[in-house]
């Protein structure tokens, strides 16, 4: 990853003196260390090595990941096993409020049929109309 020269190892460009690829070579080595991309780009373009015989091209960058061997492989012990818990999670149930007939009218007197619902979603009272739904919550309450 760091700057080198190149060295062209292709048998057309071993003696190469000239301008390639907008980079200048004396005798098939570069006259400039390159940079990294510089040296992958040409490496991959034709066979060459860095000068210290590196190959830097980015199939070289897979076979060099062959150099793993089973020794170098540590496996991490599994953590112990724990027995899942079944069933649903207990929830608290929240005190609902009762309400008697009186209070039910006052709330769709002022609020309509949307206040007397949010009141049934939570006993689980449906209904259409004011009437309906203040009976169907007086007898999910259990009566006046």
């Amino acid at each position: 990853m760091k700057p080198a020269k190149i060295r062209l190892l292709e048998p057309q460009f071993l003696g190469y003196t000239g301008i390639l690829c907008g980079i200048q070579f004396v005798d098939g080595i570069s006259v400039a260390e390159l940079p990294f991309i510089d040296q992958q780009r040409i490496c991959a373009s034709m066979r060459a090595t860095t000068v210290e015989g590196k190959n830097v091209s980015p199939s070289a960058a897979y076979s060099s990941r062959n150099d793993l061997t089973v020794d170098d492989i540590v496996e991490t012990a599994a953590p112990d096993i724990v027995p899942m818990k079944r069933g649903a999670a207990e929830v608290e149930a929240k005190p609902v409020q009762r309400f008697t007939r009186e209070e039910l009218e006052s709330i769709a007197d002022c609020e309509g049929i949307a206040g007397l619902r949010q009141i049934g979603n939570q006993i689980g009272v449906k209904a259409k109309g004011i009437v309906e739904m203040i009976e169907g919550i007086l007898k999910a309450q259990g009566g006046e």
